[in-house]
């Protein structure tokens, strides 16, 4: 089975992006952008595939090869980045299903190394950095000593070492959470007696959602390029189907929508790294040409949360973000939901 490529190179304005079947030469002047795109002869042959998916009516992704037909009229051909995005945007393994609550804790410990940032460690343990941040009485996401041990919990809350007079009940009413979920977290023998010393987690006190509906992503509200039908920005004699929005953003914080799965976290062709979240009720979002991915495959994720920096990674004009509203499986105009 042949599996997609698609890389993309950056010495300082010249972007070259090679996929399975073009490349695209991207040079970002002072004034102008100057776009060229070459058709590219694969150098790996397609294999014959099972007669059973080319049976099928409906197109299959296959690697890079989209199957269309019903047998022996079936053919292939390679699959766009906008295809590819979009059968990983309706897949249902790519839906929302909700954390399983049931599972122990585990308290993990990470010294940290010289050049690491808070960001990057809170990706590799899958939780937030104000997880990690409230945990270990951290005052910012900047200010990291080299050599401090941090304590990270296995699921988003906070580590709550008990203090002298405190007791289960100031402490949930502190975190302003019930004391009944603060018990089902631990393993307390006595509820109503806790030592000066010990180590409570106490789940994630903030609300999961801050407003009712989607909340704006990026910091800049400017949005360069709505929703719909446009010219291409690469080549103006063509018109494509935009199905997001770009919003205008240099290299800053982009928060999620809405509380989440993150169900992909990668590099997806055209769109560069990128992060896609499923809510409840059939709804997910994606987050494209980001610099910089700050979650994983796996992790929720709260309303504001942040998941990454926007960046220009992939076919990508400038430094912005591309934005997506997805209602069980057929994209919708974000502009008409986010507040």
């Amino acid at each position: 089975m042949m599996r997609h490529y698609s890389k993309t190179y950056q010495i300082g304005k010249l972007s070259v992006s090679i996929s399975y079947n073009d490349i695209i030469v991207l040079y970002k002047g002072n004034k102008k952008i100057y776009f060229k795109k070459l058709s590219r002869i694969p150098r790996v042959s397609i294999r014959p595939l099972h007669k059973k998916i080319a049976m099928c009516s409906l197109p299959l992704l296959v690697g890079a090869v989209l199957v269309v037909g019903v047998g022996r009229d079936a053919q292939r051909r390679p699959v766009s980045d906008e295809e590819r995005k979009n059968m990983i945007v309706i897949s249902n393994k790519t839906d929302f299903s909700s954390p399983d609550e049931n599972t122990a804790i585990v308290i993990r410990t990470h010294r940290v190394k010289k050049g690491e940032t808070l960001s990057h460690i809170a990706r590799d343990y899958g939780v937030s950095m104000d997880t990690i941040c409230g945990s270990n009485s951290l005052v910012s996401y900047d200010i990291l000593p080299e050599g401090i041990v941090l304590r990270i919990p296995s699921r988003d809350g906070i580590l709550h070492t008990v203090k002298k007079g405190q007791n289960l009940l100031s402490i949930a009413r502190q975190y302003r959470i019930h004391v009944e979920k603060v018990l089902s977290q631990n393993s307390l023998k006595n509820g109503d007696f806790v030592a000066v010393g010990d180590v409570i987690f106490v789940p994630d006190a903030k609300p999961l959602d801050i407003v009712p509906g989607f909340l704006w992503p990026a910091a800049c509200r400017a949005v360069t390029s709505g929703y719909g039908w446009r010219r291409n920005p690469f080549n103006c004699e063509e018109r494509d189907f935009h199905r997001g929005i770009d919003i205008r953003s240099n290299y800053q914080w982009v928060k999620a929508t809405k509380y989440g799965k993150v169900t992909f976290a990668g590099w997806l062709g055209g769109y560069g790294r990128a992060v896609l979240i499923a809510h409840p009720n059939g709804w997910k979002s994606l987050y494209g040409h980001l610099s910089r991915i700050l979650v994983r495959e796996g992790q929720y994720v709260r309303q504001g949360q942040y998941v990454g920096k926007s960046g220009n990674t992939g076919y990508s004009s400038g430094p912005h973000l591309h934005f997506e509203l997805i209602h069980n499986g057929r994209h919708v105009n974000p502009y008409r939901y986010i507040k």
